[in-house]
């Protein structure tokens, strides 16, 4: 496999990508969650790693929608999951257990990670993942029954009670729980929708349709260091200063290429089902920033500069919140180790 040195834009544009290719002020007085919603959710966080599957799904994000096939397998050892991209520029995603392959033809690029704080990162594109806190910046309830790839389905909305996260209807699989659609809300239409077209659950899994179709033998290939609690050899220089209500710092992880000392870094912050993502590397000679807001859809951005470093914030959340988290991104004092 070639390795070669850190291009810090190559590495931008292949993580953006495969993001796009998948899966964030003070809110109303609590109240609980549905209990007949509530069990549902648990249901749908179980399924996914509870079933052997083979379907198609299609998402639709602002003008694109793509077409995706996703093969997922139940195994003694853990799961597995590989999602080819049908439609448009060829790319498959990879999963075994908390390790992700990225692999962009077009580029002839890989990017390597591995999540060991959050294993499930893969399917599904809506994943609650601390129930008990999504009433502080959601209303749940259930919202009658619906036919979906042939299976009967339940319906839940999911509404956000301030400004700074969009809501979503869910479609789960009546029998297993498994999410089968999802439409994003928000006020101005921008709607992103995910559903499966066709799907069969599966006994078993070949082995074969778990193989990637391309060869990545000469392919450049490019690496994460996640760094979780007690794995922080030298840590960050940056943090947040002031985060929307419900949002904390979920991810830290740095990425740099191959045989090279230099990373870009990127920080999720999340409420339990909204994300944003923050990344941040030193600017090159003559690259011009990006500044000020732009979006694809329901995806924001919004970058600024800080300490001759481009910072960019970028989620399906609306515009007021990548504004306010990337300008609540600060650098501590000091020097740096890496």
């Amino acid at each position: 496999m070639k390795r070669v040195g850190y291009n810090a834009q190559r590495v931008r544009v292949a993580v953006l990508s495969c993001l796009s290719l998948l899966y964030a002020g003070a809110a109303s007085a609590e109240k609980p969650v549905e209990t007949g919603a509530r069990a549902w959710l648990e249901k749908m966080s179980n399924a996914v790693h509870n079933y052997n599957y083979d379907g198609v799904f299609i998402y639709l994000h602002g003008s694109q929608m793509q077409t995706v096939r996703i093969i997922h397998s139940v195994e003694e050892g853990g799961e597995r999951e590989r999602m080819v991209l049908l439609n448009g520029v060829p790319r498959e995603v990879l999963r075994s257990n908390d390790k992700i392959t990225y692999i962009i033809p077009k580029n002839r690029s890989l990017v390597l990670e591995r999540r060991r704080d959050h294993p499930q990162t893969g399917f599904p594109l809506v994943s609650p993942t601390r129930i008990d806190k999504l009433v502080t910046c959601y209303d749940i309830f259930l919202n009658g029954q619906d036919r979906i790839a042939g299976r009967d389905t339940q319906r839940l909305t999911i509404e956000p009670k301030d400004k700074f996260r969009y809501g979503y209807r869910l479609w789960l699989d009546s029998e297993t729980g498994l999410l089968l659609k999802t439409v994003l809300l928000n006020k101005q239409n921008l709607s992103e929708q995910f559903m499966f077209t066709t799907l069969r659950y599966l006994d078993s899994v070949p082995p074969a349709l778990l193989e990637p179709e391309v060869n990545g033998n000469e392919f450049v290939f490019f690496r994460d260091r996640p760094e979780g609690k007690g794995e922080i050899k030298n840590p960050t220089r940056w943090h947040s200063s002031g985060l929307p209500y419900g949002f904390e710092l979920s991810t830290h992880r740095r990425y740099s290429a191959a045989g090279s000392h230099r990373y870009m870094e990127q920080f999720v912050y999340s409420d339990g089902l909204s994300s944003v993502s923050v990344f941040i590397e030193p600017l090159q000679p003559k690259q011009e920033p990006l500044r000020g807001a732009s979006s694809l859809g329901v995806v924001n951005a919004f970058g600024t500069t800080h300490d001759n470093f481009q910072v960019i914030a970028l989620g399906e959340v609306p515009p007021v919140t990548v504004r306010q988290i990337a300008t609540s991104i600060q650098r501590r004092a000091g020097k740096d180790n890496d």
